[in-house]
């Protein structure tokens, strides 16, 4: 039987930390020892890292995507799509339900964007601005059980 913190640790960690909260409050027979808000900080710390670590995981999907379209000669284009499907398996294995609305698809990839631009010479980062400005992709398209490097490839080169 699975539980809340196997299925939603993002939402797992946020509602713990409310009823550590809440007992501080509440009851006047804890310890004083116990330092509820920084346990509480803690714990809700836990679903913050998980959140970070899989908009870090899209983050490189986007940079290794751009790297395939911006160096499409290059003799790693192979080395990349295999680290694409690693990365989104990393990032589906931490990836939780309640994390969908506090993905910003867009900002994500207009970081991995920029950080492209800079990383490359003039005539590489000219490739790498003349992408699109707003993400091509939907989250829908990141978190497909099997993401389809290909595919993704071919719409950020329309």
């Amino acid at each position: 039987m699975s539980s809340l913190y196997d299925d939603d640790i993002l939402l797992w960690s946020e509602q713990q930390a409310e009823v550590i909260r809440r007992l501080g409050r509440t009851r006047r027979d804890l310890s004083n020892e116990l330092d509820v808000e920084n346990v509480a900080e803690e714990i809700e710390g836990v679903g913050r890292s998980e959140l970070a670590a899989v908009k870090s995981y899209i983050r490189l999907v986007f940079l290794h995507l751009i790297k395939i379209v911006v160096e499409r000669e290059s003799e790693a284009v192979r080395h990349w799509r295999g680290e694409i499907v690693a990365f989104h398996s990393a990032m589906m294995d931490r990836y939780t339900p309640s994390m969908r609305q506090r993905i910003d698809i867009d900002e994500l990839w207009r970081s991995a964007r920029e950080q492209s631009m800079l990383a490359y010479d003039a005539e590489q980062g000219t490739r790498a601005a003349q992408l699109p400005t707003r993400c091509p992709f939907t989250l829908d398209d990141v978190l497909a059980a099997r993401i389809e490097s290909s595919t993704l490839v071919q719409r950020l080169e329309q």
